[in-house]
């Protein structure tokens, strides 16, 4: 079994680190490369890479590598402060090639890959029997199948090595696995289509605003599809995307060096403002606001956000540019900064350290107190967060460490519940209603993002969130596994070439990440599984003639891709619960036990396991009094006091 974990840093002189790390699990002589980040909270960051043979004779508890003078880009390291470190060793192939002196005729294998792609891509492997080195051409060549996926996951570790990914694509990802003993599910593509095709909506007429609309989910407003949304951002970077191709390669390398898989506002901060200076004002601490915008009564002083001439974001995280609603829901937290900052005094009493800390405190808070308790059954939530102090976990791997990687059962499965919560339309203001995507062309056609935002469509955060007594806002629609129309045909910025289907990417995706199937993970819970002739395809209303996972695909047999299961669950178990009602399509459809259960406990695990958390505080955290009227701190709270609307 491979490991690999950093039990010491040294900051050199010259700024440099040089950084021990443990390694074990390779045969003797194996060549091993180390990789890895190692970060600070003031936004310093040292990515390492180096290569060294096994030696002989190495305990099993591993011997010690040590990688010398890796520079620190950003902010320098101080050595007051701690530092995380993510490592991970892995076997490095390894070919020496000499001067093609064209004498020595090409392998047929290769003249047909030259043939076929007009380039001849070599791989190499490791012979373990000879203990040298061949082309993956070369007629000698063979290599040792990869180890089983490994059940350590230290907080200096790179989960499982099950499959032999390049080390770039697993440093981008960054991330591991809950289950690991669990045998991947298995589905043939066309069924997977099939199923896709359920899970998508037709086209349809919008609902008229003055009648109710059965897919609406009552308790949870708009505003928290795109809280959700943000959140993920913050999260995660997925180098698999096809935002990718939005962004520069600057951008790009900035997304993949600096994720963290804690709730810390990344995504808003950036590197903070010693690294990127354009986010920020001249004093270093307020964050830089963009153009002014109308459509909102209640907010005479709304704001884009920041951009440059070619009309992209200045923002820590460009993806929080993709639409023209988290794009402004990002500017509010840009101003609740700003507002903190005030707060807590100006510039002469605070720096932007305690100011960026409160903030994230208040985020936290938010996800903890307001977001989970809409998303998941009451019963879920209570038994993760008995009190906002107090997380309990009962997943093996995140009962025993917290986390430190992203699991893929959560971001590529639990947490893309958020999809099905997603309006065909939205409503910005009481003049700007527009639909997600369009074919029509123009700046004014949808709310699609990457552009600056028309100055008249502020969004009136009365249609999206309760933030008075008047009328209700817009609801995201249910948790459920129905899919908007416009979602099977995603624009060439988010999804350039096939497939265009967000369910189908989803599901493929389950796939590519070998995940097990939601009755095999139920199990691996402790919970009763639904059998696929429970599990129900369609939109969670009456009027809607359902029908079982099991008669849409009876291929699948007894399993179910991760993703549906968790969807259907949340019907299921919803409309189960909830007993006799006169009206089903009044009952909030929410995450059920397995799909509940995954994401709150991930939560916990990530905010229980972040040294800077305000669960970690040195003293107990509460919100601002005054940002608080009653109390309660959520998010309308926070939206208010971004719109100045308290003290």
């Amino acid at each position: 079994m491979s490991h690999s974990e950093v039990p010491r840093i040294e900051l050199n002189r010259d700024g440099t680190v040089t950084l021990f790390v443990n390694v074990g699990g390779f045969e003797a002589g194996t060549p091993v490369e180390i990789s890895g980040y190692a970060t600070q909270t003031n936004g310093g960051v040292a990515t390492f890479r180096d290569v060294q043979l096994m030696p002989d004779g190495y305990s099993q508890e591993g011997v010690i590598m040590v990688v010398r003078g890796v520079p620190v880009i950003g902010s320098p390291f101080k050595a007051d402060e701690p530092v995380m470190v993510v490592a991970q060793a892995a076997d490095a192939w390894i070919t020496k090639l000499p001067m093609d002196t064209g004498e020595k005729p090409l392998s047929e294998a290769m003249e047909a890959a030259k043939a076929r792609t007009g380039q001849v891509n070599i791989r190499t492997a490791w012979n373990s029997d000879e203990k040298t080195y061949h082309s993956l051409f070369s007629p000698a060549s063979s290599y040792e199948k990869p180890p089983p996926a490994t059940t350590l996951m230290r907080r200096s570790t790179w989960g499982d090595r099950g499959k032999p990914d390049p080390p770039g694509v697993v440093l981008g990802g960054r991330f591991a696995k809950l289950f690991p003993d669990l045998p991947a599910a298995r589905f043939v593509d066309t069924d997977l289509e099939l199923l896709a095709d359920e899970m998508t909506s037709p086209p349809e007429e919008p609902v008229p605003e003055t009648e109710q609309d059965p897919e609406e989910n009552p308790g949870i407003p708009a505003a928290y599809t795109y809280l959700g949304q943000f959140v993920d951002h913050d999260l995660t970077f997925d180098p698999a995307s096809r935002l990718r191709e939005s962004l520069t390669k600057a951008q790009l390398q900035e997304l993949v060096d600096y994720r963290t898989p804690r709730f810390d506002l990344d995504n808003l901060y950036g590197r903070g403002p010693d690294d990127q200076p354009y986010m920020y004002r001249e004093d270093g601490i307020r964050m830089l606001t963009g153009e002014p915008m109308s459509g909102d009564p209640l907010d005479p002083r709304a704001v884009q956000l920041p951009r440059g001439p070619n009309g992209r974001a200045l923002i820590g995280d460009p993806r929080d540019d993709e639409n023209r609603i988290v794009a402004q829901l990002h500017a509010i937290f840009v101003r609740f900064h700003n507002r903190v900052f005030h707060e807590l005094g100006g510039k002469k009493h605070v720096g932007f350290q305690e100011v960026r800390e409160q903030v994230r405190w208040h985020y936290q808070w938010i996800l903890v107190n307001d977001f989970l308790p809409r998303i998941l059954d009451e019963r879920t939530y209570q038994s993760v967060f008995p009190d906002p102090y107090t997380c309990i976990t009962t997943i093996p791997r995140l009962r025993e460490i917290d986390l430190g990687l992203m699991p893929v059962e959560f971001s590529a499965a639990a947490y893309r519940f958020g999809h099905s919560m997603i309006r065909p339309r939205y409503r910005l203001n009481r003049k700007i209603e527009r639909p997600i995507f369009s074919g029509a062309r123009g700046d004014t056609a949808d709310l699609g993002g990457f552009r600056p935002i028309p100055a008249n469509w502020a969004i009136d955060w009365r249609f999206f969130i309760h933030l008075d007594d008047g009328a209700g806002p817009q609801l995201s629609y249910k948790i459920d596994t129905s899919l908007v129309h416009p979602l099977s045909m995603l624009p060439a910025h988010i999804a350039k070439g096939h497939p265009s289907s967000l369910a189908l990417r989803n599901l493929r995706r389950g796939v590519t990440f070998q995940l097990p199937s939601g009755q095999l993970v139920a199990e691996a819970l402790g919970m009763q599984p639904i059998a696929n002739e429970d599990l129900m395809i369609g939109k969670a209303t009456t009027d809607t003639q359902q029908k079982s996972l099991a008669e849409v695909v009876p291929g699948f047999g007894t399993d179910a891709p991760l993703w549906t299961y968790i969807l259907s669950e949340a019907q299921v178990t919803s409309w189960k619960n909830a007993g006799p009602v006169a009206d089903k399509n009044l009952i909030p459809i929410r995450l059920g036990p397995v799909g509940g259960r995954l994401v709150a406990e991930v939560f916990a695990s990530l905010l229980r396991g972040d040294p800077t958390s305000y669960l970690n505080a040195k003293a107990r955290f509460e919100p601002i009094a005054d940002f608080a009227p009653g109390g309660t701190f959520g998010l309308a709270e926070l939206i208010n006091v971004a719109l100045r609307r308290t003290r």
